[in-house]
């Protein structure tokens, strides 16, 4: 028989065993309380956050008080068989359902951005997000109206910013109640090549680009931009490009000129 080492109160491991201490508290909390791995640390599982966090997380169904050395124990009554999956062995709450449940404990500019990059990797399902949403949305639930407000941004089919410096530029026009654009959008003079645009409002034949330095140091990258950008002109089509820079440190030019640009 092996020997057992007490790591902490109420966990022990095998000698020899791999001891990640975050991995051990979240397996032994489900295994002693029934419970699921949930919030930010299902997040942190599924890849949608890789933010450190200095309590994990699960989730019980029961309503008696529930607790857990080292761990924070939230009370899902509402959670179902359908809303979970085994990832090596421990039950985590599904993609869609755990960003349901942040929406109740986190701000909203932070749930966009896991929202946003989770579409963009293709980890969450919008279709399914919603459906979800339906599903649990409840007067007096937590998290409703800011998930709600998340929702109504985002439509079926929308692609989701895929670099950081999108994600800024959208925060930006977003922040400034401009019209939301179409992200990763495909006008007709870039349809021979599949070739995309990062924003685009079709009815002003206006194309917004994100420029980043990094990308646009590469001479054929600056050169493809310049053949792109002439392509737009000749079909009618104006384009703005904006800097990392411009996006972060002078967002008031960025909204300006976007507006006059809409007004035109």
């Amino acid at each position: 028989m092996g020997v057992l080492h007490r790591l902490k109160p109420g966990i022990f491991a095998l000698a020899g065993a791999r001891t990640d201490n975050t991995s051990i508290e979240l397996i032994a909390a489900c295994r002693s309380l029934g419970a699921v791995v949930s919030h930010e640390s299902a997040a942190q599982i599924h890849g949608l956050d890789r933010w450190l966090h200095i309590k994990p997380s699960v989730s019980v169904v029961h309503r008696t008080t529930n607790r857990f050395p080292g761990i924070r124990v939230h009370q899902l009554t509402d959670l179902i068989d359908d809303h979970i999956q085994a990832i090596d062995e421990v039950p985590v709450t599904t993609p869609e359902r755990t960003v349901i449940d942040l929406s109740a404990v986190l701000a909203e500019q932070r749930l966009e951005r896991i929202v946003d990059q989770g579409l963009a990797a293709k980890k969450l399902n919008l279709e399914a997000l919603s459906d979800m949403f339906d599903l649990l949305a409840r007067k007096g639930k937590p998290g409703v109206r800011r998930m709600r407000s998340i929702l109504l941004k985002r439509s079926p089919g929308l692609d989701a910013p895929t670099t950081e410096l999108e994600r800024r530029l959208l925060d930006v026009v977003r922040r400034a109640g401009l019209p939301e654009p179409q992200a990763q959008h495909t006008p007709p003079w870039l349809v021979p090549t599949n070739g995309r645009v990062d924003f685009a409002y079709p009815k002003h034949n206006l194309v917004i680009e994100g420029d980043s330095r990094r990308w646009h140091t590469l001479l054929n990258s600056f050169e493809i931009d310049r053949l792109r950008d002439n392509a737009a002109q000749l079909a009618g089509w104006r384009v703005l490009r904006f800097t990392w820079q411009e996006i972060t440190e002078n967002p008031e030019r960025v909204v300006s000129t976007i507006r006059l640009a809409l007004l035109s």
